[in-house]
Order: C-alpha cells, then structure tokens, then sequence
C-alpha cells in the first residue's frame, strides 16, 4: 500500500482524508501536519517516510505551494494539491509547482482517491468540476495563440483518438484502457500531441484539450 502524508491546517479536514485513506485499499496513512515547517520537520527526523503527499494551498507560514515545489525538489515525491477554491491562479500555481493533481476540497471522496491514483502512476490529474471552471474564458483570460483546432490537422488517427480522450476529462489510464493500449503507449501519445500543438507543457495541453471538448 502507498503511503500518504496529509498537510493541512485544520484537525477536522486532516481527520477527513484519514478516514479516505482508511476506507481504501491502496493507500494508508503515514502522518499528517498543520504547517510546511511541521512537515518538513517530521520529515527530515525520519518520523515519516511517505509515497505521496495531500497538501493544502492555504497553510501558516510557507504555502502549500511553496511545500510542492520543495518536496518535488528535494525529494522528487508526487504531490495531491487540495483546495477551498477553484481559481484559475491557484490551480495553474499548483501544476507549475510540480503537482500531480489537484482537487477542490468539495470534489468528493472519488476524485481524491482519483487524485492519489493518478499521482501513483506519474500521471496528472484535475477533478472534473475545477477543469470545466478552469477553462471558462473569463478565468483564463486570452487563449494562447498557439492552441487551437488549426494544429489539429497533424495529428494521427490513434493521436486524435487519445485527445478526444483526454479533452472528455479522462486520465491516462482510463485512455488506455478505452483503446486497449499500455499506459506507456499513451503517455507516449501525449508527448507527441504535445509537441505537435505547441504546448509547453502537459498542464497546457490539458488546458487545450479542455477547449477541444466535442472534437
């Protein structure tokens, strides 16, 4: 089972995905802290040892944002990002700190455990609530010049197959499974889309896909 380390500021959401994680059976509990300083403490004592962390935008101190970007550094784990809010900034704030995922806190309990799925398989993730607001024109702003149907014509068969996949909300390894392909051969697809429409990089094709629902 993955082991997972749960920081957030309040007792009562902490006790939440503790009881998520107990309710599941891949996953379980490896600790838990109200600060990123709390975390990084316990970490660097060796009273923890997690594979994955949840950890919440909003903390005392240092961010959650800010605890993303030096766990993926120094530690090179996968990272759950949660939150109160589904804003543009923080969910862009998140993926470019090196999240893997990020879940609104009022997502419920699937897109959690979706979520830690995700993040297991080196995938990426974004529940499909927060993904529908994130690409509405008012909170993106302008689309990015380079995204668009017109890049659509260099695609391959197999390719557009996967994007119409992923522009649908699904993940990685549920693309697989509905073209009865590896993950690996998938993720390779979605290297290759990404280069030929000119994202930078897998948060914006995402984000592509996203305005491509329906192709």
């Amino acid at each position: 089972m993955k082991k997972v380390f749960i920081v957030d500021d309040h007792t009562a959401i902490r006790e939440g995905f503790k009881a998520i994680l107990e309710r599941s059976a891949r996953y379980v509990s490896d600790g838990e802290a109200s600060s990123a300083e709390e975390a990084l403490g316990l970490l660097e004592s060796g009273s923890a040892d997690p594979d994955l962390f949840i950890v919440d935008v909003s903390l005392p101190g240092a961010s959650g944002l800010d605890l993303t970007s030096k766990l993926r550094r120094t530690r090179s784990c996968r990272v759950v990002v949660v939150s109160m809010h589904r804003r543009y900034d923080y969910i862009a704030g998140a993926f470019r700190a090196g999240a893997s995922a990020y879940v609104a806190k009022d997502a419920g309990i699937e897109c959690v455990i979706a979520a830690l799925d995700a993040a297991s398989a080196e995938t990426y993730y974004l529940d499909p609530t927060s993904l529908k607001l994130f690409i509405d024109e008012s909170t993106l702003g302008p689309q990015p010049a380079s995204s668009g149907r017109s890049g659509l014509s260099g695609l391959s068969e197999r390719e557009m197959a996967v994007l119409r996949l992923l522009s649908a909300g699904k993940r990685a390894e549920e693309i697989a499974a509905s073209l009865e392909l590896s993950q690996k051969t998938v993720e390779n697809h979605l290297s290759n889309i990404t280069g030929k429409l000119g994202a930078r990089d897998r948060f914006e094709l995402y984000r592509m896909a996203a305005r491509l629902d329906g192709i």
